[in-house]
Order: C-alpha cells, then structure tokens, then sequence
C-alpha cells in the first residue's frame, strides 16, 4: 500500500526515511574532531528544563521571546499518557482518518528559563486542536508583549454544517489568560469531502503567524476551497490586523491552486520591515518546490516567489516538509528537507538580497542518514540552526552556528544524548542575543538556553561539504 493511499492529498510515498548512511568526508571529519568536542562543552549552558507535565503526551512545541525576556512556549497536548487518541471519521474504505482532537498548552517563563509557571490550556473547548507534529500551532509576541498564536482547530462549516479545519486565532495580554478563539478564515461554501477526505469537507490550516512593528500581525494558512479533482492542490491565504489582533482586514488569496497542500506555511518580518511567507510550489510533472516570497510594504503586496534551490523534487504526494527561515539586516535564511537529495535531508540557502535571490543551497548535515524537522535564528552576522536526525542511531537534535552570515559553519552539534524519543526542536534568539532551544523528548516538552561564545569558524564554506 501505498502511504498516499492512506493520507489521501495530505501524504507522499515514504521515499526519505530508509536511505544509505553518507559518509562524511575524513578530512573534514580530521579537521573537526578536536573542535566538536571542544565546542559542546563551551555551547550548552545549563541542564534541559522540563516545560510540559509529566505524565502528559505533549508534542510539537513552538517558542517565542518578549523584549522583557519572558519566554513563551505551547505545545500539542494529546492526554494523558497511554490514553489512545481520540478517534475521528475514517477514509472510504481506509483505516485513517484526517481528523484529529487535542488541546493547546501554553506556559511562560519570567526568571530566563530557569523554571516555567503551570501550563494552562489554550483552547476553550476540549479536543477543539486538529494538531499533529507536522501541523502545528504558530506562536508570536508582539513589541508590547501581547502573545498571539494561531492554531489548527475542529470545527463545523456555518455554511455547509459539514465537520472541516480551520484556522483559530487567540490573544493573550496577561500571559496566563487567552480570548476566546477567532476563526481567521471565512467558511467556503462548496463540500469538498470527495478531495480533501478522512471526514472533512475542507481545511484552512497549515497556517503561521508573523508580527511586525505598530500592532501589525500577519496570518497565513493553506487552503482547499480551489483544490481540484485533477491535482489536488491548494491556495496560499492570508489575512492581516494593523492593531495588535483587535480588528482584522478581509482574507485574500496571495497564490492560487499551486500550493502543496499539507507543507506547513512560514512567515518572519525583518528589522526593516520586510514580510516574509514560505511555502511549496507544485508545478510540471509534480515537481514540490519550497519559495519564498516577499513584501516591502507590510504585507499589502507580495513579490514573485523565489526558489530556494536544491535539486528539483518530484514526488506524487505532499512531502510534509516545511521551510524554516530567519532574518537579518539584508540577510535571509532557509532550511529546508529535500527527498531528491542523496541522502534525503535539510539545505540551507541564504539570500544576500532580502529574498529576491539564493545562492546555492547546501547540505547542513552532510553525515547523516536523514535530516528533518528544520529550525533557524539569527543575530547579527550569527546564524543558529538546529534539527532532528539519525546517523546510523536513534533520533537526536543536532546543531550548527555561523558567525558570518551563514556563510561558513562551525561542527554539527550533537544536543540530546541517549535512547530518549526526541525530535521537532525549535531555536530562538533572546534579548541578550543568546539562543534557546526547545523539543520534544519523549512525551515532554524540555527547554535549553546555548551559551555561543565565539567559535573558531575554520570549517570550509558552504560548497556542499560543510
């Protein structure tokens, strides 16, 4: 069987789990083996800090960090662990189903992520989360430390009265409170149950967040109201509030019928201003494409979108694969997996040109056996970025930093240790231009903060050997 069956538009065939280890260059591995060892040590600043309860199956967490410091995480959480999930509609003739229940959870640090205060529940209704690892919340704080996040919810049509996924937005001004959720996008009005499947008649979700200066936030999200019988595509949405969240201007369609359907959207503002949305391109012969497009005047017109690089990937299926960016001064980043890749797994790129071009993407873990689940931040001419991987072993988090603009990097970093289930980290830059990262491990949510003294960046630059 094939997985496409099984997820309908919302899979590819697992064609980058099961690959060959590539292995890494002796020279390279020479040259670096010293200053790995070296530079672990000197990078982790204190032990993990569990964020999440215990005894709770929390997954997929998101991070941000207020100019107080305060830093702010969610997560999936799925019940109590051991309890089975809660069962949705199944496919025709399939044993899946599209639906899925669960709840958001939230917690706040004020003393630099030393302790975390209690987790309190974002949703208002129980289940109310259609979250998955691969569809997660969005979490932003604005400049006057308002928590915005955006979140994938259940829900059913006003229009068709047909269960569908839709895209929730919620407001903190305390930290510990959240209004009671918004729906970003309107109901459309056509059953699409035939295409989308597994119990619903549409989705607007696969959505983030983005906040620029003066109240601006900016919602994006993938949508299935133009998706065909013919390719099964969707269309990339967004919606804007120039006022912290409190009104909202009309929805709009920025690309149309080309959109892979369940590639997680991104979004970052730069210092300038400029507004920054990623997603994947699908075009010929099912050639999956990961662009971005930007706007220079807050998000009201966007340019053409720009390839990030990498070899073309041709896939009949959606690879689930989102593109992590990052930004500073002109300076734009991408991480992104690649299944043509040999071995499948993350490219970085970088645009000299605030996004209007990419010079060649590379390999950030040339060694492992395959790479995934892509997070950046930057600072200056620091760049951070961090994933989950194998190489030839159980799944770990790894590393790496540049000190110049991304264009050479220190060793791969190996952050978790152990026989420990870990994965789906996210970094972020703090205050003090610190880093902090946070993933799942096991069925927890753990928080690190990196101490990045200056490393010798002696290693090549990025030629497709880093």
């Amino acid at each position: 069987m094939r997985l496409q069956d099984v997820w309908g538009p919302f899979a590819g065939p697992n064609v980058f789990w099961e690959t060959e280890v590539l292995a890494m260059k002796a020279t390279w591995k020479l040259a670096w083996a010293a200053v790995a060892a070296w530079g672990f040590a000197a990078l982790v600043e204190a032990a993990p800090v569990a964020v999440s309860d215990e005894g709770r199956r929390a997954q997929a967490p998101e991070v941000a960090v207020g100019r107080d410091g305060s830093i702010h995480v969610i997560w999936l959480d799925k019940g109590a662990v051991g309890a089975a999930d809660r069962k949705g509609k199944k496919m025709a003739g399939m044993q899946h189903s599209h639906q899925a229940f669960a709840s958001l959870m939230y917690a706040r640090s004020v003393d630099g992520g030393q302790t975390f205060g209690a987790p309190v529940r974002v949703n208002h209704r129980d289940g109310e989360v259609w979250g998955f690892s691969i569809s997660k919340a969005s979490l932003v704080v604005d400049t006057d430390g308002q928590v915005h996040i955006l979140y994938p919810a259940n829900a059913t049509s006003s229009t068709t009265g047909l269960d569908v996924a839709s895209s929730a937005y919620t407001v903190s001004t305390d930290g510990v409170t959240f209004s009671p959720a918004m729906m970003v996008n309107t109901d459309p009005e056509d059953d699409l149950s035939e295409l989308v499947s597994g119990g619903l008649a549409q989705a607007q979700v696969f959505g983030t967040l983005s906040a620029g200066a003066e109240g601006a936030i900016h919602a994006f999200w993938l949508d299935t109201r133009d998706m065909n019988a013919e390719d099964k595509l969707s269309s990339l949405f967004m919606r804007a509030s120039n006022d912290g969240g409190a009104s909202w201007g009309p929805e709009r369609a920025l690309f149309s019928g080309d959109a892979c359907p369940c590639c997680q959207v991104t979004s970052t503002v730069s210092e300038k201003g400029t507004v920054y949305v990623s997603a994947r391109k699908v075009s010929g012969e099912k050639i999956r494409t990961p662009f971005v497009a930007a706007s220079k005047d807050g998000g009201d017109q966007f340019g053409p979108r720009v390839s990030t690089g990498g070899k073309p990937w041709q896939l009949d299926g959606c690879p689930l694969k989102l593109n992590a960016l990052a930004t500073s001064g002109n300076h734009l980043y991408s991480l992104v997996h690649n299944g043509a890749e040999d071995p499948p797994g993350l490219l970085f790129a970088r645009s000299l040109d605030e996004g209007a071009s990419f010079e060649a993407a590379h390999p950030i873990h040339p060694g492992a056996d395959v790479s995934d689940s892509p997070s950046l931040a930057a600072s200056g001419a620091r760049v951070v970025a961090v994933w989950h991987a194998k190489e030839g072993g159980p799944r770990a988090v790894y590393y790496r930093v540049s000190n110049d603009h991304g264009a050479r990097f220190g060793p791969v970093m190996r952050l978790t240790q152990g026989e420990a289930v870990v994965g789906y980290p996210e970094v972020v830059k703090l205050p003090d231009d610190g880093f902090a990262l946070v993933w799942q491990q096991d069925e927890r949510i753990m928080y690190q903060a990196l101490a990045l003294d200056d490393l010798p960046m002696d290693g090549p630059p990025m030629d497709g050997a880093p």
